[in-house]
C-alpha cells in the first residue's frame, strides 16, 4: 500500500486527484494540506510514502519546502505537481530532492504511473517535462562540445532505453540483464555524463550528441 499525501491549496485540484485515485486499491490518500506549515505538522503525525507537492503555496514556495522535507524525511518521495512549466522551476525542484515532476493537466494514467514509479525508488518525469528539458539542452548543445564521453555498447543501449522512459525493471527485461546491472550502468552513465539524475542524463546526452 502506497501512503499518499497531497499539498495543494486548490480544493478542485485535490478533489480531482482523489476522484482519479479512488479506484486504485494500492494507493491510499492519508491526508492533505493547503499550506507548507500544515504539511509540516501533518507529516510528523503520519507515515507518508509519496507527497504530491504544489510549487506555489500561500505561505511558502514548494521549491524551498521540498528541500526542507527531504532533509527531514529522507525516505519521502516528492513529486512536484504544478502549472509552472518553466525549466527553472523543474530543475530547482529536482535539485532540492524531488524525484518526479508533473503538470496539473496530467492524465489519471500518468499520475498513477508516476506515484508507483517513485514509490519503487525511481525518478519519474512526464513526457512534457522531458521535452522541455531536452529543448533547453538542445539550445545549449552547441555551447559545450569540447568533451564527449565515451560509452560502452551496453551503456549506450541502457541510455537509449532511458530516453524512451523505460524503468530499470523494463530495461532489465529488454536487455536480459539483472536490475542491479541496470542500476550499475545507470550510475556509470551519471558519472560519465556528470549527471545527478534522469533529468541530467537526458539533458547531457542531448548536449553531447549521444542520442
Amino acid at each position: 500500500m502506497i501512503n499518499l499525501f497531497i499539498t495543494d491549496d486548490h480544493a478542485i485540484v485535490v478533489h480531482g486527484i482523489k476522484q482519479a485515485l479512488r479506484v486504485h486499491s494500492d494507493i491510499r490518500i492519508v491526508g492533505g494540506a493547503g499550506t507548507a506549515a500544515r504539511t509540516m505538522e501533518l507529516l510528523a503525525e503520519h507515515s507518508i510514502d509519496v507527497l504530491l507537492l504544489d510549487v506555489q503555496l500561500p505561505d511558502q514556495d514548494g521549491v524551498a519546502l521540498c528541500k526542507i522535507l527531504v532533509r527531514a524525511y529522507p525516505k519521502l518521495k516528492i513529486i512536484g505537481l504544478t502549472t509552472f512549466s518553466q525549466v527553472s522551476f523543474i530543475t530547482a525542484m529536482l535539485r532540492n530532492g524531488a524525484v518526479g515532476y508533473l503538470f496539473k493537466n496530467t492524465t489519471e494514467e500518468e499520475l498513477v504511473k508516476a506515484i508507483r514509479t517513485v514509490y519503487a525508488g525511481e525518478q519519474y518525469l512526464s513526457s512534457e517535462v522531458q521535452q522541455r528539458l531536452i529543448a533547453k539542452a538542445t539550445r545549449q548543445k552547441k555551447s559545450d562540445k569540447s568533451f564527449i564521453p565515451k560509452l560502452t555498447r551496453r551503456e549506450k543501449e541502457v541510455l537509449d532505453l532511458i530516453m524512451e522512459e523505460y524503468t530499470n525493471q523494463e530495461i532489465a527485461k529488454t536487455l536480459f540483464i539483472t536490475v542491479s546491472t541496470v542500476e550499475t550502468h545507470r550510475m556509470n552513465l551519471c558519472t560519465k555524463l556528470n549527471a545527478r539524475n534522469t533529468a541530467g542524463l537526458v539533458k547531457n546526452a542531448i548536449k553531447f550528441g549521444l542520442v
